[in-house]
């Protein structure tokens, strides 16, 4: 584990101890799972920046009325945020860390952060609102959620996009689905 703690990292080594590990099986840990979740890590990372990035000029209110797609890609989350809490709360971490990489690789990073590219670029400030509302919203939630499974990368990306006066990732309370 220390050789590939230090090749990988912990959060890497963490992922790809739980991820896959269901009860009653023998674990099938090979390098190449731990070096996938690395690149997870590194997909946070490039998440945050880009949300970051593309959100500069966010006054970090919630508008009055967000845009069907943003409500609609939130209300998929608050979907994830139920099943993963019940995942928790039934000890099936190894579906709750495994929804929640997919779910954070594939719809946030594939789907929502590309559609934002152009919905980030439009001339209607409300529809820009709602975008930089919507991603700020995913990404502290994803971070909360993966917190428990990857809490180096998380606390590190939290207290870089959350103010001085704000609480550690580690004593902010679990997201409650809508």
């Amino acid at each position: 584990p220390m050789i590939l703690t230090k090749k990988y990292g912990t959060d890497a080594l963490r992922m790809g101890l739980v991820v896959g590990n269901t009860p009653g099986t023998d674990l099938s840990l090979s390098e190449d799972k731990i070096k996938a979740y690395k690149l997870f890590s590194n997909k946070l990372w490039n998440i945050t920046r880009f949300v970051l990035s593309s959100t500069e000029h966010w006054d970090g209110k919630k508008p009055e009325k967000l845009d069907s797609v943003d409500s609609t890609n939130i209300e998929e989350l608050d979907k994830l945020v139920a099943d993963v809490t019940k995942d928790m709360d039934n000890y099936r971490f190894y579906l709750a860390a495994e929804k929640l990489y997919h779910y954070v690789w594939h719809t946030f990073a594939d789907k929502i952060l590309e559609e934002s590219k152009e919905r980030l670029k439009s001339e209607n400030m409300s529809v820009i609102n709602s975008t930089e509302y919507t991603l700020h919203y995913i990404l502290e939630t994803s971070l909360k959620l993966l917190h428990p499974f990857m809490p180096f990368i998380t606390e590190e990306i939290w207290s870089n996009i959350k103010k001085d006066e704000d609480k550690l990732l580690m004593v902010t309370p679990w997201p409650k689905s809508n």
